[in-house]
């Protein structure tokens, strides 16, 4: 009984450090390398994905530098010795879905939404931190594609909104059984 037991709280650990696929969570997703990155999925299957867009992508319009001049970074650690300062980031909940167009069959819905100033290069010269930094926004997507839905590779659109001011992004898809 004893060995049941064991055997048991064992298969129950092991259980428990098996890695996660990425793409099948939100806590795991799919991290897709550029905005080009084709998201692959099947018939009948939910996929997690991250995509990162330049800020570009959300239109020149100065509405959006509010949003972004929110995002200060912390010099506090940076020194001669130790270059750096981290990326900031915060929520972007006043980016939402308007809509997306996406092959027959096919759910594309915005799970998060994140601004970022992703630090490139950090120099300290005399007491002086410089940073060079791109504006970014980064979408976590649950794409599902139904049982039935078309196959092959399209591109799907998706545009947000601040209730003022839209943007399109587009994704490319690769449904195949």
């Amino acid at each position: 009984m004893r060995t049941i037991a064991l055997i048991a709280a064992l298969l129950t650990t092991l259980t428990a450090c098996t890695a996660v696929q990425p793409g099948t969570t939100d806590y795991a997703p799919l991290v897709q390398s550029s905005p080009e990155s084709v998201t692959r999925l099947a018939p009948g299957q939910t996929v997690y994905v991250q995509y990162t867009y330049p800020r570009a992508l959300l239109g020149e319009d100065d509405a959006f530098d509010a949003y972004f001049d929110q995002l200060t970074f912390n010099y506090s650690g940076a020194s001669a010795s130790n270059p750096t300062v981290p990326d900031v980031s915060r929520p972007a909940n006043w980016l939402t879905l308007k809509s997306f167009d996406a092959p027959k069959g096919v759910t594309i819905t915005p799970t998060k939404v994140t601004i970022m100033r992703k630090v490139n290069k950090t120099t300290v010269s005399m007491g002086s931190v410089n940073v060079r930094y791109n504006e970014q926004f980064q979408v976590l997507y649950k794409v599902a594609a139904a049982v039935d839905a078309e196959t092959g590779v399209d591109l799907a659109s998706v545009t947000f909104t601040t209730g003022k001011q839209d943007a399109d992004v587009k994704l490319l898809l690769n449904v195949n059984k």
